[in-house]
């Protein structure tokens, strides 16, 4: 995987707006207030990686690691989780925890993407990082220990996920992670451009502005978490979720996260 690149760096004046963005003196010319900055900074940036985020709606990869996430919620339910995960192959024993359990989810992922190559896109890594981020954080947080605990604790911190509001929450983290991410995979290359200047000094100061960003994006997917949980209990309960359904859910939920970047920066 990730051998298919996103895409080169526009030459245009929309990328040079945003080093000086990043890489200007600002009022302190301190990274710690780069946050200030960062929603315009995201907006931008979509603007110029546009092409490649409308990719995401149509991306096999993207598609089937969303999908995917409702299953694994949907079986935290069965009666025989091991049974019911098995049949996305997700193999899980008695001892099982939320390490074991993201290792597995995104084994899945690699092996649905591998069992036809020219599936294998970044965007469908983002997905199936985002995914991993999303489970470990959440589902983390419901148990003793990443690393210990029982096949039990594990099912029932999923089964938190698996409700309305549950799933809502896994959708906000999913799409905040996929887009900050997406983000980051331009970003980079322009704050290293930007390394060395007033606000971006050194690797930590990177570090510093790549968590204002994800925790930008994570806020920002506040847009679609009530649209997650509605869609997932909704669908479920009338017709069944399948990836047909999944992916135009998925293709509205990334619109309305695209808009809400816009508008922040519009307000600015």
């Amino acid at each position: 995987m990730g051998h298919t690149r996103l895409g080169q760096v526009p030459k245009t004046r929309k990328w040079n707006e945003l080093v000086e963005q990043i890489a200007g003196a600002g009022p302190t010319g301190d990274v710690a207030n780069a946050a200030v900055h960062v929603a315009a900074i995201a907006a931008r940036t979509l603007d110029a990686a546009q092409t490649g985020l409308d990719r995401a709606v149509d991306d096999p990869g993207v598609r089937y690691t969303f999908y995917l996430l409702t299953q694994v919620a949907l079986a935290s339910r069965s009666s025989d989780w091991e049974a019911a995960l098995s049949k996305h192959g997700i193999h899980l024993t008695s001892d099982s925890n939320v390490f074991d359990f993201t290792a597995e989810v995104q084994d899945a992922i690699d092996r649905h993407i591998r069992s036809n190559p020219s599936r294998a896109t970044d965007l469908s890594e983002i997905a199936q990082q985002a995914a991993g981020e999303a489970i470990t954080s959440l589902a983390g947080t419901r148990t003793v220990s990443l690393f210990r605990g029982s096949g039990a604790e594990l099912q029932n911190a999923v089964r938190s996920l698996s409700t309305k509001k549950g799933f809502g929450e896994l959708g906000q983290r999913f799409f905040g992670r996929f887009v900050a991410r997406f983000l980051n995979f331009y970003l980079s290359r322009v704050t290293a451009a930007a390394l060395g200047s007033a606000r971006l000094p050194d690797l930590g100061a990177i570090a510093e502005f790549n968590d204002a960003l994800r925790s930008h994006c994570d806020q920002s997917a506040r847009i679609v978490r009530d649209f997650c949980g509605d869609w997932y209990s909704k669908t479920e309960y009338q017709k069944g979720i399948d990836l047909e359904n999944t992916s135009g859910f998925l293709a509205v939920a990334l619109k309305k996260l695209r808009s809400e970047l816009e508008q922040q920066k519009a307000t600015l």
